[in-house]
């Protein structure tokens, strides 16, 4: 089982890695860091199968996201190759499974850029935001129950994927792809990966 998790994790990181190395070279490109305060909501499929899940059910995703304390101004006086990643965005969230299964809280920096603009219509835009902090859960550690995950500690790393279309500057609707894991750190490391759409306001 661990083995199988082990390759299931690698597979999961691999296609993370591809899919940024496609879609993060247009960001910087556009370098165009976005910080504002927004509200996020989605609905979750929790530990999806198709990544080797296994626990059940819909986690409900509230998601609060504050401007970044670095200032525009500041930011735009960078070098290009820096300035794209300088504004990460506080971000403090849950997951909260409706069947009983783990649930989590999170706290960390998001990134989001601007990948296009006025593309359907005047003042629509397509953004890419990444997720990096740690996650709290209250799954097994350790579990013999087939149906629920080894997670190997309380404290996760996890990493998120949000690719957004802003209807309006105020009203976005996001693909949504997030992954907590121990990174190999305990003897258990079954990881939980969510997937799913979100809806987010900015304010």
């Amino acid at each position: 089982m661990v083995a199988t998790s082990t390759v299931r994790w690698r597979s999961w990181r691999a296609a993370l890695v591809m899919l940024a190395a496609a879609l993060l070279p247009a960001a910087a490109a556009r370098a165009q860091n976005l910080s504002f305060n927004e509200f996020k909501f989605g609905v979750l499929d929790h530990d999806v199968h198709f990544l080797g899940g296994k626990e059940r059910g819909i986690d409900l995703n509230p998601e609060l996201i504050l401007q970044s304390p670095v200032s525009d101004a500041w930011a735009a006086s960078l070098p290009l190759y820096v300035r794209w990643i300088v504004q990460p965005r506080p971000t403090l969230g849950g997951e909260f499974n409706t069947s009983r299964y783990t649930d989590q809280f999170y706290f960390g920096g998001t990134w989001t850029w601007l990948l296009a603009d006025n593309v359907l219509r005047p003042d629509d835009a397509i953004s890419l935001s990444f997720f990096f902090g740690p996650g709290f859960n209250d799954g097994h550690t350790a579990s013999s129950n087939p149906n629920f995950k080894a997670l190997g500690s309380p404290v996760l790393f996890r990493e998120a994927l949000d690719l957004g279309y802003w209807v309006t500057p105020a009203v976005e609707f996001s693909v949504f792809l997030d992954h907590v894991s121990n990174g190999g750190l305990a003897k258990q490391n079954q990881s939980i990966n969510d997937f799913g759409g979100r809806v987010g306001f900015r304010f």
